[in-house]
């Protein structure tokens, strides 16, 4: 079938377009436009497991393109996951869209791929792997999840480190605990008030402590402010 890019257009636009994963696959093409091809690998990723096959062959017959990676996450079949893996341990460099297509598998991904991931210093990337380590974190024991994020929470980027807290912050072990309160301690003023945030949302009687004691040593009278408030959220007995 030759159809142009107009037509196709014209289907799309007028809800014409047949529920077909095989004239989706037909009509897809390099010589498309970069809109045209993600949306048409997002009605296949639709489809589900019958979106599935098509997907498959298209990567075969034109590689890795970013909008057929998307379709295969967005798809959620167990073997698009297991591809999706695969891309993730056999490509030499760490690519953004196949960790945000693997974000709902999280949990699959090994300590070695997140180790792997957050190897790279790219904002993007670690940005996309701090998604994936929110499904795997609660897997992980305190050693594992302090050691993959180690470097994140030395990042320049504010976002990084804020974003890594956030993770931390859904757990309530004392070596997490200490690490979150030692964050107040020269970090920027952002950095500050998130590491405050976090000991307040974890609630126990050791962030209770650390926040009572950041609450009277902290020089900042904005920080001392955050600390008392969060304080005040965990309604804990203090020894």
């Amino acid at each position: 079938m030759t159809i142009n890019e107009s037509e196709i257009w014209d289907r799309f636009n007028n809800k014409s377009i047949p529920i077909d994963p095989k004239w989706l696959e037909t009509i897809y093409s390099l010589n498309l436009s970069h809109e045209l091809r993600y949306l048409i690998c997002e009605r296949l990723g639709l489809l589900a497991d019958i979106g599935w096959q098509p997907i498959k062959k298209l990567l075969k017959s034109n590689g890795n393109q970013p909008e057929l990676i998307y379709a295969a996450g967005l798809c959620h079949q167990k073997e698009a996951r297991d591809f999706l893996l695969e891309c993730l341990n056999t490509e030499k460099e760490v690519q953004v869209d196949i960790l945000k297509a693997l974000e709902c598998w999280g949990a699959f991904l090994s300590f070695k791929d997140l180790k792997k991931i957050f190897s790279e210093k790219s904002f993007e990337i670690r940005l996309a792997g701090l998604n994936l380590l929110s499904f795997k974190s609660h897997l992980l024991n305190e050693d594992e999840l302090l050691d993959l994020v180690a470097d994140l929470l030395e990042d320049f980027r504010e976002e990084v480190v804020i974003n890594t807290i956030r993770v931390l912050q859904r757990r309530n072990e004392y070596k997490i605990i200490d690490r979150i309160s030692r964050m107040v301690d020269n970090g920027s003023n952002k950095i500050v008030e998130a590491a405050l945030i976090a000991l307040g949302a974890i609630g126990t009687d050791l962030s209770a402590q650390k926040l009572l004691r950041l609450s009277q040593q902290l020089d900042n009278p904005h920080h001392r402010y955050v600390a008392q408030k969060q304080l005040k959220h965990q309604y804990l007995t203090l020894n």
